[in-house]
């Protein structure tokens, strides 16, 4: 009998007396983890969409990429042609100025 006495303490026991407080709160908590892990869910899902379309925007960046550095490189040589024009046209009003300056011969240069 002592056998059998230690066998049955080793198994556990359901007992009728759970109180109603705690099954209702296993209901709550339950509810919040599902209401909880939905929003988490809906938020990931959102960020997903944002960066998918963050990723299609720099695919398009990537592709203009090339015709953005060609176009600068029509800018830059337009923008030197203009500083070399500018230097000759200086060029030229400094002559013009040394030359209507009294006491100075107008020769050929």
């Amino acid at each position: 009998m002592n056998d059998q006495s230690a066998s049955e303490k080793e198994h556990w026991v359901v007992d009728k007396k759970i109180p109603v407080a705690l099954v209702i709160t296993l209901l709550v908590q339950t509810g919040g983890v599902v209401w909880w892990s939905s929003q988490l869910n809906s938020r990931v899902n959102m960020i997903e969409e944002r960066n998918i379309k963050l990723e299609i925007e720099i695919g398009k960046l990537k592709d203009n990429g090339g015709e953005i550095r060609e176009r600068f490189a029509k800018a830059e040589t337009t923008m030197l042609a203009f500083v070399e024009t500018t230097r000759r046209i200086e060029a030229k009003l400094d002559r013009l100025i040394d030359d209507k300056q009294p006491g100075r011969s107008a020769g050929p240069r």
